[in-house]
């Protein structure tokens, strides 16, 4: 392993050691001197807190070069930081550069265009549906979905990709690269190394802690030509890397949701913002300058149903339906007939695929 890749790893793994601070730390004296002076008791060239140098001096005494070298080989990572080839090209001239990577899986190209699929974790089943449409469709069309591999939104958009075997996608994590996060993540890991890439800003071992996560979301933004946004509350992680897009002049799309929807909120507010709609794969490769792409699905974001047509006597029923979770004691308020007969309605346009019962809740297929 280099010594300034070696150096620049033990520095990541230092307590507090975010990555404007190493940033700051390694522009003043490389890695491998600032290592040297930590470990000597020699100070700092840059405007820190003083008691957290002592306690980056006092851990760096303690942390053993082999162990990290040997987690970054047993992770099977590559290390790059500006000026590797390894390294992003859009991550050395982010107005936030990343000082260091750690990358599993396949390399980055940089010729192919990259959407970011972002979205809230509790989202609806038609969010799920819908992300993972738009992961396939643009997978299918050479496009390289980026996300964050997390619960809802991301999970889904990445469970399409991978369906489509087409463009790589990529995964930026909050947590090193050799940190399952969520745990029931594990075999998407494992699938979505081996077709594309998981990159991280976390050293190996590091664990997905709460401030990690707005840095991995600037990171999304920073590698993404686009940002769409699925499903998203008023506030959380899909807006801030929102927040972190419109910093970078990138352009941002939503995906309309029902008023009713609680997780909609957030996009559509984006949508009376000013960002453009994502009713279809097509507006996204539009929008990317590509043209729309003729694939082997519709490429709708929201298919029709095979025998869509909804029967008359179905209607109302079929009406109360919003797109996201909706319980039967609503719909039963709302078309004002007996529970036994909306019971039965329900069960007739979930077999006419128009409907997903869950035995909870229903919404619009």
């Amino acid at each position: 392993m280099r010594p300034d890749l070696l150096a620049i790893t033990v520095l990541a793994s230092l307590e507090g050691m975010g990555p404007r601070r190493l940033a700051a730390v390694v522009a003043a004296h490389g890695p491998v001197e600032a290592l040297t002076r930590l470990r000597a008791g020699r100070s700092l060239d840059v405007a820190l807190d003083a008691g957290l140098v002592r306690s980056w001096r006092t851990e760096a005494a303690t942390l053993d070069d082999a162990t990290i070298a040997g987690a970054v080989a047993a992770g099977a990572m590559t290390v790059s930081r500006p000026g590797d080839p390894e390294h992003p090209v859009a991550l050395v001239t982010d107005i936030d550069p990343a000082p260091v990577l750690f990358r599993r899986g396949l390399p980055f190209t940089e010729s192919i265009p990259r959407v970011a699929i972002v979205g809230t974790r509790r989202c609806t089943g038609l969010g799920r549906d819908v992300a993972r449409e738009l992961g396939h469709g643009l997978a299918e069309a050479g496009v390289s979905v980026v996300s964050g591999l997390a619960l809802g939104i991301d999970g889904a958009a990445h469970h399409g990709v991978l369906q489509a075997h087409g463009a790589p996608p990529i995964a930026v994590v909050g947590g090193g690269a050799d940190v399952v996060y969520p745990k029931r993540h594990h075999q998407l890991w494992a699938s979505l190394e081996a077709a594309g890439t998981i990159a991280s800003e976390a050293p190996p071992g590091a664990a997905p802690t709460r401030w990690r996560f707005p840095a991995r979301n600037r990171l999304i933004a920073a590698l993404s030509d686009i940002v769409v946004v699925v499903e998203s509350r008023r506030a959380g992680g899909s807006m801030l890397t929102v927040d972190e897009a419109i910093r970078r002049d990138r352009q941002v799309m939503a995906v309309p949701g029902s008023v009713r929807n609680p997780a909609a909120v957030g996009t559509n507010g984006l949508l009376a913002d000013g960002c453009a709609p994502v009713t279809s794969v097509d507006d996204v490769v539009v929008a990317l300058g590509l043209g729309a792409v003729h694939r082997r699905s519709t490429g709708s974001a929201r298919p029709e149903p095979a025998g869509a047509e909804v029967p008359e006597h179905l209607a109302d029923v079929f009406d109360a339906v919003d797109d996201g979770a909706t319980t039967i004691d609503t719909i039963i308020g709302r078309v004002g007939r007996p529970a036994a007969v909306v019971l039965a309605a329900v069960g007739e346009l979930a077999g006419r695929g128009l409907v997903v019962d869950d035995g909870a809740d229903v919404r619009r297929a």
